[in-house]
């Protein structure tokens, strides 16, 4: 009946619809994303480290690449190749996290006055930069070995340890970073404490 048509096509129309809206949003939260980090990529040049500069650019790169995998290699197991989609994801994530505390390390130590005062923020800050460019080569050697792979026979194999690599790369970083918010914190309590001195 003419009823039931209309009535369909309104439903169509109104799915179409909330359909349209979600895809915009989405679309907006990833641009507002590129945005951020494209702020955070520029705030970097701050510090005069081409490093930090670099590693993000290889970073983003790399991102990238890897959200790219299962169309590079389709052939290879589904679920793992996800999971190393993941955990590149959260060592990505872990990286971008570091270069926001080399940043603040390198501000506080530019404030401070003496040499000895801003020795323990650079050095910390150049053990953390230092940890962000060996994860990105790690990740770069683990995103080539993913590449090379090209039977499935012994993919999975080489899948499964590369993916226990990427873990171990997290669980590095991770402490790592630990370290420095610890010092941070523990800076920022000192600091205080000086202020509050009678």
């Amino acid at each position: 009946s003419v009823s039931a048509f209309l009535l369909n096509r309104s439903s169509d129309l109104r799915d179409d619809r909330i359909r349209k809206l979600v895809e915009a949003s989405r679309s907006k939260a990833k641009r507002d994303k590129r945005k951020a980090l494209d702020h955070f990529h520029h705030r970097l040049t701050m510090d005069g480290d081409e490093r930090t500069e670099t590693a993000m650019q290889d970073l983003r790169s790399l991102r990238q690449a890897f959200r790219q995998l299962d169309k590079i290699a389709p052939d290879l197991n589904r679920v793992m190749i996800e999971d190393i989609q993941q955990r590149s994801e959260e060592l990505f994530q872990q990286c971008v996290s570091s270069l926001e505390k080399t940043l603040q390390l390198w501000k506080t130590a530019d404030s401070l006055a003496s040499e000895m005062a801003r020795k323990p923020n650079l050095e910390q800050r150049e053990k953390l930069v230092g940890d962000v460019v060996q994860t990105v080569e790690h990740m770069s050697r683990t995103l080539a070995s993913v590449q090379g792979i090209t039977s499935r026979s012994d993919g999975d194999a080489r899948l499964q340890h590369l993916r226990g690599e990427l873990d171990q790369s997290l669980e590095v970083a991770k402490k790592v970073e630990q370290r420095v918010d610890s010092l941070l914190t523990g800076a920022r309590v000192q600091n205080s404490q000086q202020i509050n001195k009678p």
